[in-house]
């Protein structure tokens, strides 16, 4: 595939103008995280498709209302991106149609942002947010693959052996255990920890199970 191929598609949904602050804030997010979607629907303990979904701009105010407080969590974050739409004197607060055209080549992903609002501007409100963005396809290295899962599934057997697992833990929970190493070079992202817990599942030592539609990963009772 050469660099200058493109791939091109869109997506749209309905949304408030606040539900469009939360999305906007919770997308930036994760590119300045460098996680995939994947990464966040591992994390809020759902399948891979449910964080997609919600990016991809489906059922935006149903999502925010059931995962905005642990994402807030995930990210040790509740600060929202800025941002000041302009509105008549009397105008009321309605649903209007988002819509993002993503375009794709070899090395990433430019995501551009139409919306039928406008922003304030001035010195009295905030900068705009920039309404096209991109996200970098992450450069695999292998070495630094190998010590990213060497040292989650060193981290997840000390668990085991302490009866870290007991009760039952969440993926963002077993997250903020295992992605702290001391390495300023090692960066561990969620995708290790669900492959090394997924191979201890295989071995039989822990077991996945469903609590509160969420997955709770424990010991084999």
């Amino acid at each position: 595939m050469r660099s200058d191929m493109v791939i091109k598609c869109s997506y749209a949904g309905m949304m408030y103008s606040n539900d469009f602050q939360l999305w906007y804030t919770y997308f930036s997010r994760r590119l300045k995280m460098g996680w995939s979607p994947q990464d966040l629907s591992f994390l809020l303990g759902k399948p891979d498709h449910a964080y997609l979904d919600f990016e991809k701009l489906f059922e935006v105010p149903k999502f925010l209302l059931s995962e905005s407080i642990l994402l807030d969590r995930i990210y040790a974050c509740s600060e929202v991106v800025p941002m000041e739409f302009y509105r008549e004197r009397y105008e009321a607060s309605t649903e209007r149609i988002v819509r993002v055209k993503l375009v794709e080549d070899e090395v990433k992903w430019n995501y551009k942002i139409d919306i039928p609002w406008t922003f304030q501007r001035g010195e009295h409100y905030p900068v705009p947010p920039l309404l096209s963005l991109e996200e970098w396809k992450p450069e695999i290295n292998v070495l630094m693959e190998s010590d990213a899962m060497i040292h989650v599934r060193s981290r997840l057997e000390a668990l085991l052996a302490g009866s870290g697992f007991e009760g039952g833990k969440s993926s963002w929970e077993l997250f903020q255990k295992v992605r702290f190493n001391g390495s300023s070079k090692l960066i561990i992202y969620p995708r290790h920890l669900k492959s090394c817990l997924y191979q201890m599942i295989q071995k039989g030592k822990i077991v996945v199970r469903n609590v509160d539609d969420r997955y709770s990963f424990s010991t084999v009772s």
